[in-house]
């Protein structure tokens, strides 16, 4: 397991928090395009969330449900929202008023993107079937090195270092998917066995709110929350210079994580040019 493992949904609350831009709730009384909610957070006067950017279901039975606050009625906790949707009881509800979620998503993507070169992190695979009378394969994809390459044994998935193969038997092949060919020479393959491929990988993007981040959040966060701030630096209701003291901090305590980041000198054979 990774020493950091957020979910997406998880980083993009995180980011919220340092923007002062989240509230979150537990749906009840649901209606077509409303529903209640007493928590402390949301005990505002009316029309209080009018103007908000977005309510976002992120867990229940409605997750992925999205609209804009339309009207806040105080006396009864009840917001409505468009276009009309119907949530559920004990849905979970996330709410900004400054950034939507998908900006939430992408400037996460950006903070993981930039340390693509920087923070590797180890990787198994074992997808890879042998074929009869075969000897190239396509690589995995987000490898970018490769240290050991194993055949499973007769018994399915136990590897016991008897099919480890000597990688100056193997050949790298870039290209759109890379390839690995091994030599027929130096090792024999047996078909329908699985080969069991280590090496280290660019952190991936997350795709969707479960998928986990390998990378500091410290460094995930104050980067996205920085990347959000630019793009609204120059809106006619902030304040500039505020917004540029936010983001010197943000900055400063990214460029701080990423200089902490775990890079690896990487081992084995490189796969990528």
């Amino acid at each position: 397991m990774a020493l950091f493992n957020n979910t997406r949904q998880a980083l993009r609350h995180m980011v919220a928090d340092l923007c002062n831009d989240l509230i979150t709730g537990t749906v009840a009384d649901p209606a077509s395009g409303s529903f209640v909610c007493k928590e402390t957070a949301w005990q505002r006067s009316d029309d209080y969330f009018n103007d908000w950017m977005e309510v976002f279901c992120y867990s229940g039975t409605g997750v992925g449900t999205s609209g804009k606050p339309k009207t806040w009625t105080g006396s009864t906790n009840t917001l409505t929202f468009a276009p009309a949707a119907t949530l559920t009881d004990g849905d979970l509800a996330e709410m900004h008023r400054r950034f939507t979620v998908d900006e939430y998503n992408r400037k996460i993507n950006a903070a993981i993107d930039a340390v693509a070169k920087e923070a590797y992190v180890y990787k198994v695979d074992t997808s890879t079937v042998v074929v009869d009378d075969t000897y190239s394969y396509d690589l995995p994809t987000s490898f970018v090195s490769i240290f050991e390459i194993e055949q499973e044994t007769d018994e399915s998935g136990i590897y016991d270092g008897t099919g480890i193969l000597d990688l100056r038997a193997i050949k790298f092949v870039p290209g759109s998917p890379s390839k690995f060919e091994i030599n027929p020479k130096w090792f024999t393959l047996t078909a329908d066995r699985h080969l069991r491929i280590k090496g280290f990988a660019s952190p991936a993007t997350l795709d969707n709110d479960a998928a986990e981040c390998p990378i500091d959040p410290t460094y995930v966060c104050n980067q996205a929350a920085a990347l959000l701030l630019q793009s609204r630096i120059r809106t006619e209701d902030s304040s500039e210079q505020y917004q540029v003291q936010q983001i010197s901090t943000y900055m400063a305590a990214a460029g701080a994580a990423r200089a902490r980041l775990m890079t690896t000198a990487l081992q084995g054979i490189p796969v990528i040019e």
